[in-house]
């Protein structure tokens, strides 16, 4: 009995790896780069900055043919932030590449409204 259902066992296994075989040719992975962007809004208030980001990371994924992105990390800096916190606001942008689009007024803004600063990925 034992030399029977071995044999059985076996093949309902070598079935099974088929099967499983046979439903990876209906399925695909690819892996997508992202890229990487620091995007800055400037605004009267925290909204009007935030949304400024928002619009310049949309028009730089957009220029990437993505339509979508994910806020890597967010700095948002007011009247009343702490000249710490604007040391490491700023050090975002430090290994940037800046070609003939980049606003470096709006990088480098020190005015008393606000200013969101994103580290984005493109996808």
């Amino acid at each position: 009995m034992m030399i029977k259902t071995r044999p059985m066992m076996l093949a309902l296994g070598a079935v099974a790896a088929l099967g499983l075989a046979g439903c990876a040719s209906d399925s695909a992975s690819m892996e997508k780069e992202s890229t990487d962007y620091i995007v800055t809004g400037l605004g009267d208030d925290r909204q009007e900055a935030l949304e400024e980001a928002k619009e310049r990371a949309l028009e730089q994924c957009e220029a990437q043919d993505r339509d979508e992105f994910i806020i890597e990390e967010q700095q948002v800096l007011g009247p009343n932030t702490s000249p710490e916190k604007r040391e490491r606001a700023e050090a975002m942008v430090e290994g940037g590449t800046v070609n003939e689009d980049t606003n470096l007024a709006a990088l480098n803004d020190d005015s008393e409204g606000f200013k969101a600063i994103w580290s984005i990925s493109c996808r």
